[in-house]
């Protein structure tokens, strides 16, 4: 009988018999959402658009840390100019625009810029949508709607109070004051 762990590497790699490595793949779960995934489903989530690339972010931020961190892709969050930042979700925003998924209207990195599902992006974001039990859909078109209510002065503050971690970059740090509660 052949053994389980057939050999191991000159780096330390461990390398195993095709049936042990068969077990291990079958007890992984892959993520099942893709980064596009969660910019599809945050704009399905409301029939309007997002305006303002921070809100856009921000909200991807909570929708990934709050909801779907299991389910999805790990965006790559990093402390940036405006708090959490993604690179690969900006990167990802700008090829669904280019692949006629979502539409960007309006000045670029100001507040009139917009981010809503094209009729095509519709489409595709209902079936992934679709896919998820029906109270994670639920949970996630009541944030949406409340992100959205508290603007872009309203997420910032939310964000860096409850991850003040991804404030220490942001040149608006000092707009937004930690809170210590309790007595000394």
């Amino acid at each position: 009988m052949r053994s389980i762990l057939m050999s191991t590497a000159s780096d330390k790699t461990r390398i195993y018999s095709y049936q042990k490595a068969n077990t291990i793949l079958t007890k992984i779960k892959p993520k099942r959402l893709s980064k596009q995934d969660l910019i599809m489903i945050l704009l399905f989530a409301q029939e309007k658009p997002i305006h303002g690339r921070i809100l856009l972010m921000k909200e991807l931020f909570l929708l990934y840390r709050r909801l779907l961190h299991e389910q999805s892709q790990d965006p790559k969050f990093v402390p940036y100019r405006f708090g959490p930042y993604s690179f690969h979700l900006v990167e990802s925003v700008g090829t669904l625009s280019l692949d006629g998924y979502v539409e960007v209207r309006g000045r670029k990195n100001s507040n009139s810029e917009s981010f809503t599902l094209t009729d095509k992006g519709k489409i595709l974001a209902k079936k992934t949508f679709n896919q998820m039990p029906k109270s994670i859909r639920n949970e996630i078109m009541e944030k949406r709607k409340g992100w959205d209510q508290l603007g872009t002065e309203g997420i910032l503050n939310y964000v860096y109070t409850h991850y003040p971690s991804f404030k220490e970059k942001s040149v608006l740090k000092n707009r937004y004051k930690d809170i210590i509660w309790g007595t000394s």
